[in-house]
């Protein structure tokens, strides 16, 4: 209903050897026309989807009818039902299924008092036999790589244990960790060895990448809603421009 009465226009396609002329909708009213009606919208509601509504569903909950999903989509400039709608829950499963497939545990961040940080943790790590080197052969400001996701974090400081092979790194967090038994590597030093034991900072809290994407998902709900003793206003408003 949105594309229904904005004008046609007749549009020469090149396709080469001749012209294709195909009556089209004239959809760069719709830059003029958002901005026009928008500014003329002053009362709105706040409404928040529920599972598996779509902006047709809202639409016949709040007005009466489906065909005012239009209004909805405009009042909230989202225009895209993938992108800017919250997803089933079917349809989140199967999206960080696919994103991340068995790492949707992972950590994707850690917060501190609600505000993401890099973090901190120390990390236990066993050298393998063989090498020769002093503390693991890393210092402060080094890289060290996690060799089973490719996450990177920064050495803050290295101290020994009190077995000559076992090392502790403190290292900052960025968007991921370790986790024991994964094996950490220098990234520009020929040291590596098996993780025994992490630890992160009581003041830090992680935030896995299912519950990121969860999180984001929940935060396209709330939506604003044209007054209903409004809408017809505004979808005369809408012909009128037109």
């Amino acid at each position: 209903m949105y594309f229904a009465n904005f004008p046609k226009i007749v549009y020469d396609f090149d396709l080469g050897p001749g012209v294709d002329y195909r009556v089209i909708t004239d959809i760069t009213r719709n830059v003029r026309l958002r901005k026009q009606i928008l500014e003329n919208i002053s009362l709105y509601d706040f409404y928040d989807i529920q599972e598996g509504e779509t902006p047709e569903i809202v639409s016949e909950k709040v007005y009466g009818t489906p065909y005012y999903h239009w209004v909805i989509m405009l009042a909230n400039q989202r225009y895209d039902y993938i992108n800017d709608f919250p997803l089933s829950t079917l349809e989140l499963e199967s999206y960080i299924a696919k994103k991340y497939g068995n790492n949707k545990d992972e950590t994707h961040h850690y917060l501190q008092n609600g505000v993401i940080t890099e973090g901190a943790a120390t990390i236990t790590f066993k050298e393998y036999a063989g090498f020769v080197g002093t503390f693991g052969g890393f210092s402060m400001g080094d890289i060290v790589y996690n060799n089973r996701t490719g996450y990177k974090a920064r050495v803050d400081s290295v101290q020994p244990q009190t077995s000559a092979s076992f090392v502790t790194l403190t290292v900052s967090m960025r968007d991921g960790g370790f986790k024991v038994g994964d094996i950490i590597r220098g990234l520009y030093e020929d040291t590596d060895g098996e993780i025994t034991a992490v630890n992160i900072a009581e003041i830090y809290s992680s935030v896995s990448n299912y519950q990121y994407e969860f999180d984001i998902n929940e935060s396209k709900r709330r939506i604003k809603i044209v007054d209903p003793a409004l809408v017809e206003q505004l979808v005369k408003e809408f012909e009128d421009i037109l």
